[in-house]
């Protein structure tokens, strides 16, 4: 019994953390997960992040443990990764591989694919594992979904869906700065968070996404400047994405060189584009 799936890496356009709800999108990049199980009774599980093998493959093992526990099925597994998604950068690594896995595991076990419950279960792996603070209800739907999710990540509620335009460019940008997750100063800035995601609510996401970035940039003295330079070299918007430290910037095809050029300086750019299609078996 085997199954393979992928699922994606997403933008931040509100981080949940200040306030417990959040915004976020599909990117085109993609987690690719292969799952292979053994109905032996022996409830052995191995896993291999292929191209990360420094890695320790704690999530995608718990991923196809909590699956086969909720089945109550004590077979053996392999399962094994590879990622386009760089790790740790604040673009959803995680929440990808998550619903990657249990997705994957779902069509080995050829079971009829539940949305909610693949959600609830890849969650459930990041939350065993210590991977997420408020269980990333955002980012697992984007990434699940694709195109625009708007969520109460506390109750795991999705307050509205809507597509990103697919002929926009996302320029990512990982900086060589530290990870800097300050929880305290997050909750520090929640009643102007909470500005950036009526924002959101009303449609205006770009407007939101900038805000977002330019809040907790400050919060967690990551620089500020950089999204100005990309709206400067004409971004229609771009700001920090999850607890970064990776910067977003979504430019029209005219100004990509232009803001690619600018990002350099930074660090390493990807170019890729919005996803609306979401996770998939293939």
């Amino acid at each position: 019994m085997e199954g393979r799936a992928y699922a994606l890496a997403s933008g931040t356009i509100i981080n949940a953390i200040a306030t417990g709800k959040g915004s976020a999108f599909g990117l085109d990049l993609k987690v690719y997960a292969r799952v292979k199980l053994i109905d032996d009774g022996k409830n052995k599980i191995e896993g291999k992040v292929l191209d990360n093998p420094n890695i320790k493959p704690n999530l995608i093992i718990r991923c196809v443990k909590n699956t086969l526990d909720y089945f109550g099925l004590n077979y053996s597994a392999y399962v094994e990764t590879k990622t386009e998604i760089p790790i740790k950068s604040g673009l959803s690594s995680s929440s990808a591989t998550s619903n990657a896995v249990v997705l994957a595991t779902f069509d080995a076990l050829n079971e009829r694919i539940d949305d909610e419950l693949i959600l609830n279960l890849g969650i459930k792996s990041s939350f065993d594992e210590k991977l997420t603070v408020t269980g990333a209800y955002d980012d697992a739907t984007a990434s699940y979904y694709g195109g625009i999710t708007i969520t109460d990540n506390i109750e795991r509620k999705i307050l509205k869906r809507d597509k990103m335009k697919e002929d926009l460019n996302v320029l990512v940008l990982i900086p060589n700065l530290e990870k800097n997750v300050n929880v305290n100063r997050m909750k520090l800035i929640k009643d102007w968070v909470e500005i950036a995601f009526n924002e959101a609510m009303n449609g205006n996401y770009f407007k939101a996404l900038f805000l977002n970035g330019i809040l907790y940039a400050s919060a967690l003295n990551f620089p500020t400047n950089i999204a100005i330079d990309a709206l400067e070299a004409g971004a229609i918007t771009a700001g920090l994405s999850g607890t970064g430290p990776s910067y977003i910037a979504i430019v029209e095809d005219e100004n990509v060189e232009k803001v690619k050029e600018k990002l350099n300086m930074y660090g390493k750019v990807i170019l890729t584009k919005p996803n609306n299609d979401g996770a998939s078996i293939y």
